[in-house]
């Protein structure tokens, strides 16, 4: 599979990268002061509210919730497309 990168954001020691593939998933990556943090697969279509919202993540990920997610996510009818785990790889406490 061919990747590139989609964008690159950093906010209070965390970063996220998206990438684009050939299909109807992104890769996403997040790390934390450098560190792998946190991957996994989400919709393409939808990978820029990921970026629109990375400080509600970011605090989401500060104060261990989902809500950061839920925002990014939302479909505006009351739902929300959450994140996807990568086959193989453990979702973070």
């Amino acid at each position: 599979m061919s990747e590139k990168l989609a964008f690159e954001i950093e906010n209070r020691g965390f970063k996220i990268r998206a990438f684009w593939g050939d299909g109807p998933e992104a890769r996403i990556e997040i790390t934390r002061d450098g560190q792998p943090y946190r991957s996994f697969a989400y919709p393409a279509y939808k990978i820029f509210n990921l970026a629109a919202h990375f400080e509600d993540i970011v605090d989401s990920e500060l104060n261990k919730d989902i809500h950061g997610y839920e925002i990014a996510g939302s479909c505006g009818l009351g739902g929300y497309i959450m994140p996807k785990n990568i086959k193989g790889q453990e979702e973070k406490p």
